[in-house]
């Protein structure tokens, strides 16, 4: 089993220098001595998070780095090199290019990996104890779903200007080498296949403990599931992951009435055990105070609100690969901008911008502001983990996408969470209130976690005028040189 899981960690991670992409997670492991047991399926399983969580995928690349240069999240040091590239969208360099197509190869090598798994899956299930097959093939179908809506929101167009029958991207659903397998598929064709699997992962997952027991319970491996597979849920693609990412699709296609259904439920969501809420929007005491892995409180910072985590990753080096991004680092801000974004002289107890929490301003060997949501895991509970859907999403979601009255519910909610002013409750009078004030937030709440540029997208805005105003907008990335060679 340790040899398949390192083999599969290598395969899942690495691209091969002289093939575009190599679409055979197997390699020299026989597909029948990966699958002879429940432990080799759940190590392809793992090989994917393993994937997801690489520096060229939602380690690094795909969080705090490129969705957040194109969001004109950082001010770039150096005015040459990747991150200069990227923030002005001059996707024609040599460092822009071949990052883009090292990421795109990451995509698809780690969905080619869930696709083995579910090629073999249902001709063992009689190897699978405690639900597992269930629990396997639906985070399974779920992942590939959320990969390749991560893909499309990169590589394909803004929804708004989206045309059905137009290619998009390729939805790969099988291992193999042939071509015409990643061929893009047209936009329309490539919607219906993620809710088709997000339906699928969501109808497979009805039983999956994260409803069934307090985290608490679920993280400290005493008093819970009898299989240890089944512990920390909100690191995996659980039940509650597939309906917040179907939320998030809804929202992208324009279908508000199903995104803010979808997202009531995730916020509604209870522990069949207990009664009590799955998920807790983070307030001063959870945030400062921290809440440690097994759910008990700690006295560590806990900045990225893990009681929050809906989906998220785990890497013990997330710290590392994100150097570039904490002391003396390529991208930084302006603290007055940060100021600004964050509202201070209005909403001065904002939990987010307490003094030196998140941001802290250096001045040598240049004066910057440095961020520090991931930084130092020694004296912060989650700096190893990185949040891909969050609580505040689905409270935001239901702002956009429900009624004025529920918009002005659900912000008093999250205001008094955050310890904003209470001047802006009750304030929201319209669509274009709703759209001014979820801008702000989604800026000062997902800072470094790569969604702002998402937001921005979803609604074409264009221009960008934070921090400074960007015309030249680019919200769609070309496709590598070699994939157009499919095509």
């Amino acid at each position: 089993m340790k040899k398949i899981l390192i083999f599969l960690c290598i395969a899942l991670t690495t691209s091969a220098c002289n093939e575009w992409l190599d679409v055979s997670p197997l390699g020299e492991v026989k597909e029948e001595d990966m699958y002879q047991n429940e432990e080799g399926f759940q190590g392809v399983l793992t090989g994917a998070y393993i994937a997801m969580a690489s520096a060229d995928l939602y380690g690094r690349t795909m969080t705090i780095q490129v969705p957040e240069l194109l969001a004109q999240n950082w001010d770039v040091y150096s005015s040459t090199g990747l991150e200069a590239n990227i923030r002005d969208y001059n996707f024609e360099t040599t460092a822009a290019r071949n990052q883009i197509a090292a990421t795109w190869r990451a995509y698809y090598n780690a969905i080619v990996g869930l696709n083995s798994l579910l090629a073999a899956i249902d001709g063992k299930q009689d190897l699978f104890t405690h639900g597992n097959y269930a629990l396997i093939k639906g985070e399974a179908l779920g992942l590939r779903a959320f990969l390749h809506f991560d893909v499309l929101r990169l590589w394909g167009p803004a929804p708004l200007e989206a045309n059905a029958a137009a290619p998009a991207i390729p939805y790969v659903e099988e291992v193999t080498r042939e071509w015409e397998s990643l061929v893009s598929l047209p936009y329309q064709v490539v919607l219906q296949k993620i809710l088709a699997d997000l339906n699928q992962a969501e109808e497979l997952l009805q039983n999956d403990p994260i409803t069934l027991y307090a985290r608490s319970v679920l993280n400290n491996g005493s008093g819970g599931p009898a299989d240890e597979f089944h512990y920390y849920r909100q690191n995996r693609f659980n039940l509650l992951a597939a309906k917040a990412a179907k939320a998030r699709y809804y929202q992208w296609i324009g279908q508000p009435a199903l995104a803010a259904s979808c997202a009531r439920e995730v916020v509604q969501a209870v522990v069949a055990s207990t009664g009590k809420p799955v998920f807790e929007l983070a307030t001063e005491g959870t945030i400062a105070g921290g809440i440690s892995s097994d759910g008990s409180p700690s006295t560590a910072a806990d900045l990225v609100m893990s009681m929050e985590h809906i989906f998220a990753l785990h890497n013990p080096h997330f710290s590392e690969i994100m150097e570039p991004f904490f002391n003396i680092g390529n991208c930084m801000q302006e603290l007055s901008w940060i100021d600004a974004a964050y509202e201070k002289s209005y909403h001065s107890d904002d939990i987010r911008c307490k003094t030196n929490r998140y941001w802290e301003e250096l001045q040598y060997p240049r004066r910057q502001a440095v961020f520090k949501k991931f930084y130092d895991p020694e004296t912060r509970v989650s700096a190893t983990v990185m949040p891909l859907i969050r609580l505040a999403e689905m409270y935001f979601i239901i702002m956009e996408c429900g009624s004025i009255q529920e918009a002005n519910e659900r912000l008093i909610d999250f205001r008094v969470a955050r310890v904003m002013d209470g001047s802006i409750d009750n304030s929201l009078a319209d669509e274009n209130d709703v759209r001014s004030r979820l801008e702000k937030e989604y800026r000062k709440e997902f800072y470094g976690e790569g969604q702002m540029f998402y937001y921005y997208k979803r609604h074409n805005v264009r221009p960008i005028a934070w921090p400074t105003v960007v015309e030249n907008v680019a919200y769609t990335l070309p496709k590598p040189e070699q994939q157009n060679k499919f095509e």
